[in-house]
């Protein structure tokens, strides 16, 4: 995970205060909608979200949302759920932006969590994702079309991937044959947009080759 990853600041004002849990007791709360996004490190997608949605969208989310940036950059901080558990802590409402090549991973949690149900794919400019963020807030079930998802076999061959095994052992791991192993590969290779975007991956993360 990113440095700064885990922390949850407010940004509906000034004061950027720190979410806490909500099941936390005796702290003040604060009368105003909480705004946040997480992970919190990307300056750019910050500003663009405070600008285009936090200022000028009304919410009627009662107690506020928090924007997770579902993107390549981030994809080591969704290889297990414990940002599922830190962000439903908060108690506000969860909304996935989503690049498309990150999709077939945003599926996947979609259907492995009971809390999680908005999400908002980056695909076709900035008014239409505007628009969709829009309905989300108003209170209404966001539309997309079902795409294709990870596998639990995939999704465990990437984490294990992410912390430097082998084909070997992975194939020990998951206690199944190697060539199963390379076929977990082969269709996350399809489902991240080919060759190319897995090693775009591995680059990005230092994740080594098998």
């Amino acid at each position: 995970m990113s440095e700064g990853a885990g922390d949850i600041s407010c940004m509906g004002c000034g004061l950027n205060c720190d979410i806490e849990s909500d099941s936390k007791t005796g702290q003040l709360r604060c009368a105003e909608t909480q705004f946040a996004v997480w992970p919190n490190d990307n300056h750019y997608f910050k500003r663009a979200i405070n600008e285009l949605v936090f200022r000028n969208l009304p919410c009627y989310i009662p107690k506020g949302v928090v924007i997770v940036d579902f993107s390549l950059d981030n994809i080591l901080c969704f290889l297990n759920e414990q940002w599922i558990h830190t962000l439903r802590a908060t108690g506000l409402k969860i909304i996935l932006v989503v690049d498309k090549s990150m999709l077939p991973m945003a599926n996947f949690w979609l259907v492995h969590s009971d809390f999680l149900d908005s999400m908002v794919v980056v695909s076709s400019g900035v008014t239409s994702f505007v628009d969709k963020i829009k309905r989300v807030l108003l209170g209404r079930s966001p539309k997309f079309r079902r795409t294709p998802s990870l596998t639990e076999s995939e999704m465990t061959t990437l984490r294990l991937l992410a912390s430097g095994h082998s084909n070997q052992d992975i194939a020990r791991e998951m206690a199944c044959e190697t060539r199963n192993v390379y076929r977990f590969q082969y269709s996350l290779c399809k489902k991240f947009g080919g060759m190319d975007r897995l090693r775009e991956l591995r680059f990005r993360h230092a994740i080594p080759s098998p």
